[in-house]
Parts: C-alpha cells; sequence; structure tokens
C-alpha cells in the first residue's frame, strides 16, 4: 500500500513539470496526490495493528512515542538540510526564518501556516502525522473501547464544525485547512473503522466496485471543485480526503486477494517510502525543467522513481535503521 502510495505521489509531482492538453488528463494526474491519504490509512492501521499487540506491555505509550520519533525525525532533518541548500541555490530561501525551522524542528509546524508547507516539499503531511501519533494511543482505545462508528462520526463532525467556523471568517486559508489535523482526521479515523471492522469487508468483488465508484466520485470532485458550492462556501476540500480514504479501504482489500498489486516491486518501493517521500522533490521542483510529450513524461517518471529508491536505500542503511536501533535501545532501557 506505500508503495502505491509513493508512486502516486511522485506521479503528480512530476506532471506537473508538463503541460497536459485536456482537463481530463490533468484531473487524473492531479488524484496523484491523494497518495498521502494511502499513506494516512496505512498507518491508522498499522499503528492499530502494533497498538493491538503491544497494549499490555509497560509503558506502552511511551514507548510508542519513541519508536515514532527515531523512525520520523532523521530523514526529515535531513530534508530541512537538503532543501534549504537547494532552495539557497536555486530559488529564495526566505521561508527559513527561526520560527518556521523551528516549527518544523519539533514538529508542530502542521499548526503554523507559514511553515506548514515552505521547509520541506511535502512536510505538511509529516506535521499532520506527529500530530495523528500524538493523539492514536488515546484515539484508539476511545474508538476500540465500543460504539466506534457512532464515536467516530461524532468526531469527524466536531472536527469539521471546526473548520466551517473559521471558514466564516474572511480571507480563510484553504490550503491549510486542507492540510489541517482537523481536515484530515476523517481519514484516520477510517482507517481505523477499517482495522476494528474489517471482517465484514471481505468480499473482493464488492471491495471492487466501492474502490472504483469512490475513486472515480474522488477524481470528479477533484477536477470540478467549484460544483461542490453550497451557500458561498467551498466543501471539496473536506469531500475529498473522506471519498478517498473509503476507497483506499477497499484498495487494501483488493491488494490482499490479488498478486498484481500485491507484488514485489510496490513492496520494495513500500519498504523505503518514507525516504522516497522526503527526497523526490529534487529533480522535479529544483533540477528538472518544463517538458512536452509523453515519452518524456514516461522516461522522467522512471528517472523520477529510480534514482529516489536507489537513494533511499543507502538512507535506509545509513540513517533509517542505526537510529530506529537506537530508539530501541532507549526503549529497552525504559
Amino acid at each position: 500500500m506505500r508503495g502505491i502510495a509513493i508512486l502516486m505521489v511522485i506521479l503528480v509531482h512530476v506532471s506537473q513539470l508538463f503541460n497536459f492538453t485536456s482537463s481530463f488528463e490533468r484531473e487524473i494526474f492531479d488524484y496523484g496526490k491523494m497518495g498521502v491519504q494511502l499513506f494516512f490509512i496505512a498507518s491508522a492501521y498499522t499503528l492499530c495493528l502494533s497498538s493491538h499487540f503491544r497494549e499490555k506491555e509497560e509503558k506502552h505509550v511511551l514507548k510508542f512515542y519513541i519508536r515514532r520519533y527515531f523512525r520520523i525525525f532523521p530523514i526529515y532533518y535531513l530534508g530541512i538540510i537538503i532543501y534549504y541548500l537547494l532552495n539557497l541555490y536555486f530559488k529564495d530561501p526566505d521561508n527559513y526564518t527561526i520560527k518556521n525551522i523551528l516549527a518544523n524542528v519539533f514538529f508542530f509546524h502542521g499548526l503554523v501556516p507559514s511553515a506548514n508547507n515552505t521547509i520541506v516539499p511535502g512536510g505538511w503531511s509529516i506535521g499532520t502525522e506527529m500530530l495523528f501519533y500524538l493523539i492514536f494511543p488515546f484515539l484508539f482505545k476511545f474508538l476500540s473501547s465500543g460504539k466506534s462508528l457512532l464515536k467516530g462520526f461524532f468526531l469527524i463532525v466536531i472536527a469539521q464544525l471546526v473548520i466551517f467556523y473559521f471558514q466564516r471568517k474572511p480571507n480563510f486559508n484553504y490550503e491549510f485547512f486542507y492540510f489541517n489535523i482537523l481536515n484530515q482526521l476523517s481519514v484516520f479515523v477510517i482507517g481505523i473503522f477499517f482495522f476494528l471492522h474489517k471482517k465484514y469487508l471481505t468480499n473482493s468483488r464488492n471491495s471492487v466496485i466501492i474502490f472504483l465508484l469512490f475513486t472515480s466520485f474522488g477524481i470528479l470532485i477533484s477536477g470540478n471543485q467549484e460544483l461542490f458550492k453550497f451557500g458561498g462556501y467551498r466543501y471539496a476540500f473536506r469531500i475529498i480526503p473522506i471519498i478517498s480514504a473509503i476507497s483506499f479501504c477497499a484498495l487494501f482489500v483488493i491488494a490482499e486477494e490479488f498478486k498484481i498489486i500485491n507484488n514485489i516491486v510496490f513492496q520494495k518501493i513500500g519498504i523505503n517510502s518514507y525516504s522516497i517521500y522526503i527526497i523526490h522533490f529534487i529533480l522535479p521542483f529544483f533540477v528538472l525543467p518544463k517538458m512536452e510529450g509523453y515519452l518524456m513524461f514516461t522516461l522522467i517518471y522512471g528517472l523520477v522513481v529510480g534514482s529516489s529508491y536507489l537513494i533511499s536505500i543507502i538512507l535506509n542503511k545509513y540513517i533509517e535503521k542505526p537510529f530506529i536501533q537506537l530508539g530501541n535501545r532507549i526503549i529497552k532501557k525504559v
């Protein structure tokens, strides 16, 4: 699932180097950004699985935070340094203020509009994910203690009402609130629902239908956001994550049934997907020029995927694994 997610994300960023003639082409490629929501679904599910088996461990919540921090921070901090240097050379480093850098270092940039997606490209998703990690032990316990659908629905409604409160104010920042944990909470909650009630979603035929319907609907909304405007307020930026999350739960079931999706290539890419996510922006955002043609698009897409994967193997060996091991040593002392 993570392998598919990162390939989707790279697709949308490479496509931004090209001018496509039809709106349909742009909508298809732009939907690749929903790969982040696929990451969120996979994250919610695997964290539930891990927590389910570790909930009786002593100090399991503290150990959870240590694991997550040592999994995320080494590559992300490297990203802060790399993209500062690239902006210094290719673009403009004005966004690299002390405030914005510190917000990213301490992973609360998801709450700071100026810092949310300006220090590390795509860093908004890491900020949102880290805020989810912060509340996950309590959220999972709350939802798994009974009446999860009712509780989850209540949380989603409250989060959306808070967004609507801010939406009514002048100069509402749609991009920031799309990225915000309040808006993406629905995706994480759906991922937890999926873990808790997966036994009811094992029919692969129905899953294919659900996936196709909700994916098509998601692409339609993504490409025609003005259609989902009522009473002067836009709603598409709230609906799209929910629609995508449901389609990706169905994709999860499909992947378990069909080896053509659950294949070794996606698995290998998925293992290194975090490093790939952080570094894949270098070529399309800083190095490569605008181009034309599907042949060049295919070649560049392969170049970005291949080079990012090779670099991620090195990063995994020399940065990710050593720091994960360090985190495990700290957990043993705890």
